[in-house]
């Protein structure tokens, strides 16, 4: 049996993130509506300025787009640290944090770097670490 304590630690510390962005969706889900207003005041010195409506309307649905996909993301590699428990899951568990990764990737728009980062080597982890095999196996007796 291989252990997998890296794989592990990797694995909570992406899911505390994924949690932490949980919250940051639900943050900005409940951003002051003054704050549109200087955001918008900031685009037309650019010049490039969009209606109020249109502003909030963009970041309510980019929140609830960042909770959600962080909450799958969360999900998968809780599933993950499940599978990994054992030996023979631990294909499964490393497919289930490369596709917790992509989701990521997509879902926010690589604004999860760190957990995205830390999922894709967890996956890769998995998928190479093999068991070792001993010298001494039962097709050939010593």
């Amino acid at each position: 049996m291989i252990k997998r304590k890296g794989e592990k630690i990797m694995g909570i510390i992406s899911v505390v993130l994924s949690v932490i962005g949980v919250g940051f969706g639900a943050l900005m889900l409940s951003v002051d509506p003054s704050f549109y207003e200087e955001m918008n005041d900031v685009l037309q010195e650019e010049g490039s300025a969009l209606p109020i409506e249109t502003l909030e309307a963009s970041v309510h649905a980019f929140g609830i787009q960042y909770m959600i996909v962080s909450a799958i993301a969360a999900v998968l590699t809780i599933v993950g640290l499940i599978f990994l428990k054992t030996d023979r899951r631990a294909v499964l568990s490393g497919i289930l944090f490369l596709v917790s990764a992509v989701t990521l990737l997509i879902g926010t728009v690589g604004l999860a770097f760190v957990p995205m980062v830390l999922l894709f080597v967890i996956g890769l982890m998995s998928l190479i670490k093999k068991p070792k095999t001993d010298i001494h196996t039962s097709e050939y007796p010593s």
